[in-house]
């Protein structure tokens, strides 16, 4: 009988939250980091955030070619400073945490995630917000590799051609700059890179399936799906956790 390593069982179950993941970042713009980034931490808090970001880098990379018109450069030139200011912070954070108290500040993050996304009142973009917004999303994406729910917030009303294209730029950049600072807090690594590149595989095939699903994957239902899963991880999280 062929007996599976533990280790490749993690790349498969692994592969399978990534697949699930691109299918609704794909469709809709954002979601991705909020449905992998748990499922991930429970399969193995090693995927998270580092080899998650490698992942999320690829996919944000991939749809940046298929709506580059739509960008709208003058938010971009707002959030991506932004983001920088909020990466340096959670570098610096994260250099001074143990691995556990690490996996509780995921979780709580998840939680805190969650509620963002909650939020029912959708501020004007303008360069407060906008700065704000890119902040926390340096912020969050390098501590959890979350740093879809500040962008959510800001963009859950605009045009979602105008979303998909501007938020992938700039979640690229922002993945880009967190790898960046999580090495050079030494929490990133190349065995950590080729975690992030196993994951490909799933990735691609949600990247394709989504270009077929996206006509009835609509963000309402989008959105439950991934706040429910989001919820629902950093619960089971917290509780193997404590």
């Amino acid at each position: 009988m062929l007996e599976i390593s533990a280790e490749a069982l993690n790349v498969a179950l692994a592969n399978s939250a990534v697949l699930l993941a691109a299918i609704v970042q794909t469709s809709t713009g954002m979601g991705f980091a909020m449905i992998a980034a748990p499922l991930l931490a429970i399969i193995s808090i090693e995927f998270v955030p580092g080899p998650m970001l490698v992942a999320n880098l690829c996919l944000s990379t991939l749809m940046l070619r298929e709506g580059r018109s739509d960008i709208v450069k003058s938010e971009v030139k707002v959030l991506l400073p932004a983001i920088v200011v909020g990466t340096v912070l959670a570098a610096a954070l994260l250099s001074q945490v143990s691995a556990d108290f690490f996996k509780l500040i995921f979780a709580v993050i998840i939680l805190l995630a969650v509620a963002i996304s909650l939020s029912i009142k959708t501020p004007e973009l303008s360069l407060s917000t906008l700065s704000i917004g890119g902040m926390m999303a340096g912020l969050m994406g390098t501590t959890s590799g979350i740093s879809g729910p500040p962008m959510a917030v800001l963009y859950q009303k605009e045009d979602i051609f105008k979303t998909r294209a501007t938020l992938s730029l700039v979640f690229s950049f922002s993945y880009f700059a967190s790898l960046i600072a999580l090495a050079f807090a030494d929490l990133f690594s190349m065995a950590l890179a080729i975690k992030g590149f196993l994951m490909l595989p799933g990735l691609l095939i949600g990247f394709i399936v989504a270009k077929y699903v996206r006509a009835w994957l609509s963000q309402s239902l989008a959105r439950v799906l991934m706040l429910s899963i989001a919820s629902f991880s950093a619960f089971l999280l917290l509780y193997k956790t404590l």
